[in-house]
């Protein structure tokens, strides 16, 4: 249900900035080649070499003006509607990618973060031990593993 939860509020967060990008890329390249489509189909011709070579004339003509007309309507909703649904499928998956795998993506490895306040203490001392950092202390009478691993220099003369 997180994972729900967050993909909603990623969604509304960028929804506008979705809808601009789709109606941006249906103007400019999806009704230009539905029409240079269907003006290739209309003329009989092979559509596939006919779209691509008319394709540009189709683009500056601006035929977003004649998709109310009687011979291009019915192609202009097809188009449009099969542009919609891979436009927002490829939306959802692109957004399920960008969500957190789990509950600690996103925070660094090693961190006290990981725990809650006070936790590392059920381990750890605050008083006296193996210096770790500031008020964490690895006892030295705690029963089982007590190495430590040192990175860095250490700054001691």
């Amino acid at each position: 249900m997180n994972k729900f939860k967050s993909f909603m509020e990623n969604f509304k967060k960028n929804m506008f900035f979705y809808i601009i990008v789709w109606l941006v890329v249906a103007i400019l390249f999806v009704v230009p080649f539905i029409y240079a489509r269907t003006n290739a189909i209309n003329a009989g011709a092979s559509w596939v070499t006919e779209v691509m070579a008319h394709y540009i004339d189709s683009f500056l003509e601006f035929p977003i003006t004649k998709m109310f007309e009687e011979e291009y309507f019915n192609d202009f909703t097809k188009g449009i509607g099969i542009y919609s649904v891979i436009y927002w499928i490829l939306v959802i998956i692109g957004i399920n990618k960008t969500l957190p795998k789990g509950a600690f993506d996103k925070i660094e490895h090693g961190s006290s973060d990981w725990c809650a306040p006070g936790e590392q203490y059920r381990i750890l001392s605050k008083k006296s031990g193996i210096i770790l950092a500031k008020d964490n202390y690895l006892p030295i009478d705690k029963t089982g593993n007590v190495n430590v691993l040192i990175v860095g220099r250490i700054w001691c003369w």
